[in-house]
Parts: C-alpha cells; structure tokens; sequence
C-alpha cells in the first residue's frame, strides 16, 4: 500500500504543476504523501485513510486561506492612478463648454474631450473635473 500512496502523490502533484495550476489537486497529493509516510509506520488503513483525509482538509484550509477569494478582495485598492487622478483637479478651460458636445482641448499635458456638466461654461472659466466618461473629462465651475 506504501507504493500506491507514493505513486499517487506523485501523479496528483504532477498533473497539478502541469494541468491545472489552480492549487486543486496539491492538498490531495500532500495527503497522499502523508498517507504514504504513515503506511510505513502502521499497516492499518484506517490510520492511513485517516492521515490522508486530515491532510486533505489541513492543505483546503490553508490554501483557501492563502489564495483564496478573501485574498484578492483585501488586495483591491482604490483607483487613485491612471484617468482618476485627475478627478478633483482644475484647470481654466480656453473654449466654450457645452453639456452636449464635447470640445478638444489641451489639459494636463494631453489633449482631452472635455464636456460640461448640465451648465454652459463660458472660455477661460475655472473648471474642475467631477469624472472621467472614457476618454471625456467631465466638469463643472470651480466653486472658490
């Protein structure tokens, strides 16, 4: 029984560094290993289906707490980089802004489609980005 534990250990440890590569198959191989480590101490089967189970459900825990969903929902962080960082800031707009079309204009060292927000804003007004709607800043008066 110790070769069948061995082998499968090594089998189900394979498939998973080459099939799957989601952590599914490693607890089963880690309690095979264990299984097959115990079967040289004790012949009964008990004892090894024992060890092999416990360590299947040691290695789904672990696993679960080190890659599980959990993990990447506590990695997510704000958008504070890419187009949001420009939500907040101003600039003094050098054309007309209308609610329904948008206007080019050079700002922030690129060339933007700006658009007001449900106002006409007149030229060489302070402005203040409120969003980004794709590759259009959205924006108001700035209030001083």
């Amino acid at each position: 029984m110790t070769e069948i534990w061995f082998i499968s250990a090594a089998v189900l440890l394979f498939s998973e560094l080459l099939l799957t590569g989601t952590f599914f198959l490693l607890p089963f191989a880690i309690g095979s290993f264990f299984a097959g480590v115990s079967s040289l101490i004790s012949d009964n089967t008990n004892v090894q289906l024992s060890v092999f189970v416990i360590f299947i459900v040691i290695g789904v825990f672990v696993s679960l707490k080190i890659f599980g969903p959990e993990r990447k929902r506590k990695n997510k962080s704000e958008f504070s980089d890419g187009v949001n960082k420009y939500i907040g800031k101003s600039f003094l707009t050098t054309k007309e802004l209308d609610p329904y079309t948008s206007t080019s204009q050079h700002v922030f060292n690129d060339d933007w489609q700006v658009i007001s927000f449900q106002q006409r804003i007149s030229s060489e007004t302070l402005v203040e980005v409120i969003k980004v709607d794709g590759t259009k800043l959205v924006v108001s008066p700035k209030e001083e």
